[in-house]
């Protein structure tokens, strides 16, 4: 397992660790709430609004590149954007998990 899922998720430390994996495994198949829902669409514009370009009568290859480097700029942002909704989905899977278990 990932050593930072411990750091990022402290309810995963509450499960014992041959059970950890088998816990984040199914807090991953919990659904999205709204609020959820709703953070990661404004992520998503904001990210999209943030990386658009435009270029005039660029050759393909300009265009290429410039794709390129805007592939490389979004995929930060978008980590940076919806990572936090990812990791409270988990957290929440989690903590599920927990009370349904009576260690909470």
């Amino acid at each position: 397992m990932n050593r930072l899922w411990p750091a990022l998720l402290p309810e995963l430390r509450r499960f014992p660790t041959a059970d950890q994996d088998e816990a984040l495994r199914v807090a991953r198949r919990t659904d999205l709430d709204f609020f959820e829902l709703l953070g990661m669409a404004a992520g998503l514009l904001v990210v999209t609004a943030l990386t658009r370009y435009a270029l005039a009568d660029a050759s393909m290859s300009t265009r290429f590149v410039a794709s390129l480097v805007n592939f490389a700029v979004a995929l930060p942002l978008l980590a940076v954007a919806l990572g936090p909704f990812h990791i409270r989905r988990l957290r929440r899977g989690l903590r599920d998990q927990l009370r349904s278990k009576g260690l909470r």
